[in-house]
């Protein structure tokens, strides 16, 4: 069970990294373009990063003191892959 809390935790900063570069790059972009749709791309991203931020295994180890995983942390592990792949995708369509 440990080894799928360590996994998630490196999922999650990877995530997190990958969401504050997307953020850096939409507000380079709105400043330049000042579109409502990377407005709302800017938006999303601070959203998903706040949602990504407070699910990391972190958060429970920081606020709780628990580093020890739960009995769903398999089927987290699952979204946290999920995430990534889309996130890539996303950065990937952005910096095209």
């Amino acid at each position: 069970m440990e080894l799928i809390c360590v996994t998630r935790t490196v999922l999650s900063i990877i995530n997190i990294t990958i969401l504050v570069l997307l953020i850096y790059l939409y507000i380079k972009r709105y400043l330049k373009v000042r579109s409502e749709f990377t407005l709302g791309f800017l938006l999303f991203s601070v959203a998903l990063l706040f949602r990504t931020v407070f699910s990391s295994p972190m958060i429970r180890f920081f606020v709780f003191g628990d580093p020890h995983s739960s009995i769903i942390d398999p089927y987290r592990l699952i979204a946290d892959v999920f995430e990534l792949s889309a996130l890539i995708i996303l950065l990937y369509m952005t910096t095209k």
